[in-house]
């Protein structure tokens, strides 16, 4: 595999680059291009019309319609969650027909398996065994039971496991070693989980960059460049009214552990209450210019008049639909899930959880105005993504 990571920040032309790249090579070059939203697939298929992109769901189910794209060795355009998909055949053909894949953002590559304690001993005790890698080997032949999904997975070598504890779901990685050239698009790789993902299967990787200030003549290159950065601390207007604030000052306030906690007490009505009195009286910004987030399973709890249909989800990625929004609540606060962290630390994989909390946070905050160059006012009760955010403002305007 040739993996080259184009680690821009956002704005700076990835995907135009990656455009102009397919645009100009050579017609016998086919492509798979895998992006997070359907809008980008219309862009993608607009965009090079003569290598004529085709997507798999045209062509009956999903699954089937990329195997046959791929048996006719067509160009295609789709999302991740068919990437994440891929079964055995599929790796086969890809891998046989020569295919650069290219992928706008990094994908979900590790996730919790969730499998109660005695399934999960069940399992290692009578079928399957983990191998120095963490991962688990099916072992038991001609199997027929209520674990198929498991030795399924398995047999795709996508099963880890954490202290005997824990089951990971990992991405499985001949999926990606069916390519021999791949771009992967995105924003501060060092610090996501494809980076530690890669680094955990000693896949090397090498980076590019963008050059250009056209969609015309935007292309990659492997010269380092130094990008025209804004000045953000004229852009981006923190909130910094204490009593907003007061409720995030703990260092794990606002985390997924905190919202659990305190679920059915009064801490939720008061975040429901700061953020209306933020988008109403602080911002006194209209409903369609409203931008908001939380952990999903808490949507309904924060969710108020004047802001509900701003929600959006906190882990979204290259979508241009609300460029228009001004104002913006990020009312979380982001860590590494642990078994994920310690997973990878056990494998000695280090993860740095103050800057993969400040590329998720980034990622959100550049769904709004802010990528069109526009000012916006913004609120973070939690006191440490707050001065994270700061941090980051003067770091790269220096």
């Amino acid at each position: 595999m040739n993996v080259n990571i184009i680690d821009a920040i956002m704005g700076a032309g990835k995907t135009s680059s990656a455009i102009n790249f397919i645009n100009n090579s050579d017609n016998d070059k086919r492509f798979l291009y895998i992006t997070p939203y359907l809008t980008e697939v219309k862009r993608i298929i607009d965009s090079c019309p003569n290598k004529k992109f085709r997507q798999p769901e045209t062509y009956g189910t999903k699954i089937r319609g990329i195997k046959y794209l791929f048996d006719k060795k067509c160009n295609i355009v789709s999302t991740h969650a068919l990437f994440s998909m891929f079964d055995e055949e599929i790796i086969d053909l890809a891998y046989a027909n020569n295919y650069t894949l290219i992928m706008d953002e990094v994908a979900d590559v590790i996730q919790p398996y969730e499998i109660s304690k005695d399934d999960l001993n069940n399992i290692l005790e009578k079928y399957a065994t983990i191998d120095e890698h963490g991962i688990l080997n099916w072992n038991a032949k001609d199997y027929d039971g209520r674990f198929e999904d498991v030795k399924r997975l398995c047999d795709l070598r996508c099963i880890a496991i954490y202290s005997n504890i824990a089951m990971l779901w990992l991405f499985p990685v001949e999926t990606f070693r069916a390519f021999r050239d791949i771009y992967i698009l995105t924003y501060m790789f060092d610090a996501q989980t494809q980076k530690y993902y890669y680094d955990y299967f000693g896949i090397n990787y090498n980076y590019l960059y963008v050059k250009g200030d056209s969609l015309d003549n935007y292309t990659f290159t492997d010269e380092k460049i130094n990008y025209a950065i804004p000045d953000y601390s004229k852009l981006i207007h923190i909130c910094d009214n204490e009593k907003l604030n007061r409720i995030g000052d703990a260092e794990f306030a606002l985390s997924k552990t905190w919202y659990m906690r305190n679920e059915k007490n009064q801490l939720m009505k008061q975040l429901k209450n700061n953020t209306g009195n933020f988008f109403k009286n602080y911002t006194r910004t209209k409903s369609d210019e409203n931008l908001w987030t939380t952990f999903k399973d808490y949507r309904e709890l924060i969710s108020g008049k004047g802001y509900a249909k701003g929600f959006l989800s906190s882990n979204v990625r290259a979508t241009n639909e609300y460029r228009n929004r001004i104002a913006v609540a990020y009312l979380i606060n982001k860590f590494f899930n642990p078994c994920v962290k310690n997973f990878f630390h056990t494998h000695g994989v280090k993860s740095d959880d103050d800057a993969f909390a400040v590329s998720e946070m980034l990622q959100f905050i550049w769904r709004s105005a802010i990528r069109d160059g526009k000012e916006i006012q913004l609120y973070i009760p939690s006191n440490r993504m707050r001065k994270l955010l700061i941090d980051w403002i003067e770091n790269v305007n220096k």
